[in-house]
């Protein structure tokens, strides 16, 4: 009986622990800040891939949000989740900036010209890449 208190004791405590590591979106917020831009066209949030090919995300760009699919092409940090902006465009293609919850960040580059199925490519600082293809789902 002992032994038994003793091991759901462990769970608790091993629950209460595990608890405090949730993905929550007062991560996302503090990553967003850290891309903001008073310039950009377009922001987003990435939410981490796991082991999954995709996530569900959106696209705001002129303060309308739209719903997308994220499709990896060739995702560095799995399972971290990031933001990101895009600059104002030209011909459809232009720059932007990332930013991972796991302190990675750097310059993108994505192409809308058709934006049911937008590239993004994001070269991190820390020599990895982020890319993936925004779906319009």
């Amino acid at each position: 009986m002992a032994r038994m208190f003793s091991i759901a004791s462990l769970m608790g405590a091993v629950a209460i622990v595990l608890g405090g590591c949730s993905f929550s979106s007062d991560t996302g917020s503090s990553i967003e800040a850290q891309t903001a831009s008073s310039t950009a066209a377009c922001n987003g949030q990435i939410r981490a891939f796991g082991d999954s090919q995709t996530v569900a995300t959106t696209l705001t760009c002129a303060g309308s949000e739209r719903p997308y699919v994220a499709y990896a092409d060739n995702i560095a940090h799995r399972f971290s989740p990031c933001a990101y902006t895009f600059e104002p465009a030209s011909g459809g293609t232009g720059s932007g900036q990332m930013s991972c919850s796991n302190g990675a960040s750097g310059p993108l580059t994505y192409d809308m010209t058709d934006t049911a199925n937008i590239k993004v490519v994001a070269s991190l600082d820390d020599g990895r890449q982020m890319a993936f293809t925004l779906r319009d789902q």
